[in-house]
């Protein structure tokens, strides 16, 4: 069994679904980095699941016999996406429905108000 990551479970989603995509919907989609996607294309291309023609990925026979035997793993199993997780120092308390919010005004860019004053 290849180890699968979850861009790679969603790679395959995909790809089952629509049998041929272009790169740039992987990317547009799921806002996968080009090294994601690079490492996912390399990792199934290895294996001979895909083939890949220009700008375009393509799910061969192997591929969709491959995806069909690992089914459950694939489909049913539940990923944490940890590409969209955010990290623990960027979390802030939040805001209630009628509550302020009041900017931390030390982290602000003082080039706003000096444009503010300027009329720009």
């Amino acid at each position: 069994m290849i180890e699968l990551l979850s861009e790679d479970i969603e790679f395959l989603k995909e790809l089952y679904a629509q049998n041929s995509l272009d790169l740039y919907f992987f990317h547009e989609k799921y806002q996968l980095s080009p090294f994601q996607l690079a490492r996912t294309i390399q990792k199934f291309e290895d294996n001979g699941l895909i083939v890949i023609s220009g700008n375009q990925i393509t799910l061969n026979e192997y591929g969709r016999n491959w995806i069909f035997g690992n089914r459950k793993y694939i489909f049913l199993r539940e990923n944490v996406k940890y590409w969209k997780l955010i990290p623990e120092n960027m979390k802030q308390p939040i805001l209630g429905i009628n509550e302020l919010y009041i900017p931390n005004r030390k982290t602000l860019d003082k080039e706003i108000f000096k444009n503010i004053e300027d009329g720009k």
